[in-house]
């Protein structure tokens, strides 16, 4: 019997060198995650807290043009990890951020985010992240990302921890969540292709 295969690994793989990670990796914050999930995917983007805790840098990439204002549903592909509470504004942070105040299903790939209106325009296929606090705050990401996960994460179990990539190459096109230029730009050291 002779057995073949098309790939040498069992699954694909985002990350797929890795020249420098943080030794000893970094333990990952399981509350930041919506409450159906159940693990952290290969390729997740991290920012780190005061206290060393890694948070999730969430993202999430708009189906439908967004308006300025008079929205208060936005239509987002459904690999994300917002939830109610978040506050979100565009990748390019320019705009204050606005309360998400649900998420809900809508079909086999979107969900919808129930919100206040949002300040500035998003093209269909923009980003929209995280934001830092609430409207009239700072701008930018709650937790500006500075690692690629290089493993998943069971986020049933205590102590949550992975490897965390800083120099390296990844496939974008395998990474769990949407990245954009700008998110890119802050990883100079990390080839994205």
């Amino acid at each position: 019997m002779q057995v073949t295969s098309a790939s040498g690994t069992e699954r694909s793989l985002a990350v797929e060198l890795i020249l420098e990670d943080v030794p000893g990796g970094g333990v990952v914050e399981k509350d930041d995650f919506k409450t159906a999930s159940t693990g952290m995917k290969e390729g997740a983007l991290l920012g780190i807290a005061s206290d060393g805790i890694y948070h999730i840098t969430k993202t999430a990439m708009v189906a439908n043009a967004v308006p300025a204002s008079g929205t208060t549903h936005i239509v987002v592909y459904n690999n994300h990890e917002f939830k109610a509470g978040d506050y979100f504004q565009n990748t390019g942070n320019t705009a204050s951020g606005t309360l998400i105040t649900a998420v809900s299903a809508s079909g086999s790939y979107t969900d919808v985010i129930t919100c206040a209106s949002p300040s500035v325009a998003i093209a269909a296929s923009g980003l929209i992240i995280q934001a830092a606090t609430g409207t009239g705050r700072a701008l930018g990401f709650l937790y500006s990302p500075v690692a690629i996960a290089t493993n998943p994460v069971d986020l049933t179990a205590n102590n949550t921890g992975c490897g965390l990539l800083v120099r390296g190459r990844v496939r974008t096109s395998l990474l769990p969540y949407h990245v954009d230029s700008t998110i890119k730009a802050l990883f100079p050291l990390i080839r994205f292709v």
